[in-house]
C-alpha cells in the first residue's frame, strides 16, 4: 500500500506566474536547497512526457532521479513521476502532483505524493521517514512560493 501525503500552501502571485515558476526547470536551482543539476532528456519546453533529471546533495552524497511529466494541464495541474530503479534510489515509485487554484489574489497550490514499490525493510523505513518527508515537503514549497512571489515583485 503506497504512503501518501499531502502539503498546502497559499503563493501571493496569481496561478499563471505560479505555473510558469513549477515548469522552469532550469531554474529550479534558484529555490531549491541542495540542487546540483538538472539534465533534459527530453528535447523542447515542458510537456506531457517530458523527462529530466535532477541531481541533489542529501547527506553529504549526490543522489539523482529521473523525472517524467505525466500529467501537464496549465495552469492548473502538473504530475510528476519517478522510477526510482532508473535512479539513485534503486526502487519504489514516486508520484507528484502540483494543484493550482485561484485564493483571492493568490494561488493555492497543494502537492500530493504518493510513495509505492518497496518491500521489507524499505517499505518500514518509509513509513517511519514519512513526516521528516512532509516537514522537507513543505519546506520545500515555501522557499518556492517565496521565490515566486520576489519574481513577481520585480517583474
Amino acid at each position: 500500500m503506497p504512503l501518501k501525503c499531502e502539503i498546502e500552501v497559499t503563493v501571493a502571485a496569481p496561478p499563471e506566474r505560479v505555473w510558469a515558476g513549477l515548469v522552469d526547470i532550469d531554474r529550479m536551482g534558484e529555490w531549491m536547497k541542495g540542487l546540483v543539476r538538472i539534465e533534459r532528456l527530453t528535447e523542447g519546453p515542458l510537456g506531457k512526457g517530458s523527462q529530466f533529471r535532477q541531481t541533489r546533495k542529501m547527506y553529504g552524497k549526490e543522489a539523482s532521479e529521473v523525472f517524467e511529466v505525466y500529467e501537464f494541464d496549465p495552469p492548473r495541474v502538473l504530475g510528476l513521476y519517478v522510477d526510482g530503479k532508473k535512479g539513485s534510489s534503486g526502487c519504489g515509485e514516486y508520484r507528484f502532483l502540483h494543484t493550482l487554484t485561484p485564493a483571492g489574489a493568490g494561488t493555492r497550490l497543494v502537492l500530493s505524493g504518493e510513495f509505492g514499490g518497496q518491500s521489507g525493510c524499505m517499505a518500514f523505513l518509509g513509513k517511519i521517514m514519512l513526516g521528516a518527508m512532509k516537514r522537507a515537503f513543505r519546506k520545500e514549497l515555501v522557499a518556492f512560493g517565496t521565490w515566486v512571489e520576489r519574481s513577481a515583485t520585480q517583474a
